[in-house]
């Protein structure tokens, strides 16, 4: 099984950042995250993963979530912007991007939610809630 880590990142207008995808013709959206190397921790991995993926560094809070998802272990957090702007980060995604694997970080808002093909399912609810407490 595979450890990965999430980041839950939300604006002042209280969006929340997802990152499109278009995969082998799907198109759906995730929160950024990716593997936990070896020698970092969950939250480590969280804060690396989001600078890599969305040009941001933000500070994980809390650990939400974990999950099992597609033979991942999944760990959610919480986190809070300390800088950056948001844009396609310098890690794999954006020297993997091509028109037909592309990625796109993106500000949804809470009432948009039900509209985007957010994968796993599951997370929904959690962002909502979360984006919610804000």
């Amino acid at each position: 099984m595979r450890a990965r880590a999430v980041g839950i990142l939300f604006n002042p207008h209280g969006e929340v950042l997802l990152m499109r995808r278009r995969k082998a013709g799907r198109v759906y959206a995730t929160l950024p995250g990716g593997g936990i190397e070896g020698g970092e921790t969950p939250a480590e991995a969280c804060a690396r993963e989001m600078l890599e993926e969305v040009n941001l560094v933000v500070e994980p809070l809390r650990e939400v979530l974990t999950l099992e998802n597609l033979g991942n272990r999944e760990h959610y957090f919480l986190t809070r912007l300390l800088s950056g702007e948001m844009r396609l980060g310098d890690g794999p995604e954006g020297v993997r991007h091509s028109d037909e694997n592309w990625y796109s970080p993106e500000w949804v808002g809470l009432e948009r939610l039900d509209e985007v093909n957010l994968v796993p399912e599951g997370v929904r609810g959690l962002v909502r809630e979360m984006g919610e407490k804000r």
